[in-house]
């Protein structure tokens, strides 16, 4: 028997359920064809290389199984016509698997170790958000505060100093007009 490795990647918004239907067309294939699943992990939603039918995410899944490799072309078959999965690639990955009990056992370690790092990962982002639950509520308290309340009313401004009242400016004197000396009387005494 030989290993093979099949990682697929399916759309984003895809359903838990949709995914559980293209995971069982996978394994009904295996089933007919006398394999055996040894470890299904699923990768999660990850950023792609580029984009695939305009969609920059996807969600990962990986397959290790062991077969004789008649199903290979019937399960890739089967993926290339599912709307659903944007790509996938299936790889030898031993030529003879030699102690089939060792590897599943080997197999059964490897699938307890992924899910021990799968709960890990999953308090890491439980506690995450606890904290940024705890910062956004300590600025929303804090936002509160400084706020002024409803029922407060606002501080009046402090009022500018009046003016001093200003008085008209006096009138400037008027411009004397020039005298004028009276004239002289021409007829003067004759005397």
């Amino acid at each position: 028997m030989r290993e093979y490795e099949l990682v697929y990647v399916v759309q984003p918004d895809a359903t838990p359920e949709r995914e559980d239907e293209i995971h069982a067309k996978v394994d009904e294939v295996l089933k007919q064809a006398d394999g055996e699943l040894l470890l299904r992990d699923d990768w999660g939603k990850r950023k792609l290389a580029y984009e695939i039918d305009k969609f920059q995410k996807g969600h990962y899944f990986q397959l290790n199984y062991l077969s004789d490799g008649s199903e290979v072309t019937e399960v890739e078959r089967r993926l290339r016509l599912d709307a659903d999965v944007l790509r996938f690639l299936t790889v030898q990955a031993s030529d003879e698997v030699k102690d089939l009990d060792a590897r599943r056992e080997e197999a059964k370690v490897q699938a307890e170790e992924q899910e021990r790092r799968r709960a890990e990962r999953e308090r890491e982002r439980l506690e995450r958000e606890r904290r940024e639950a705890e910062v956004a509520a300590r600025a929303a308290r804090a936002a509160e505060a400084a706020a002024p309340k409803e029922d407060e009313t606002p501080p009046e401004p402090a009022a500018a100093p009046a003016p001093e009242p200003q008085s008209a400016p006096e009138p400037a004197p008027a411009p004397e007009e020039p005298s004028t000396p009276a004239p002289a009387d021409a007829g003067g005494d004759d005397e």
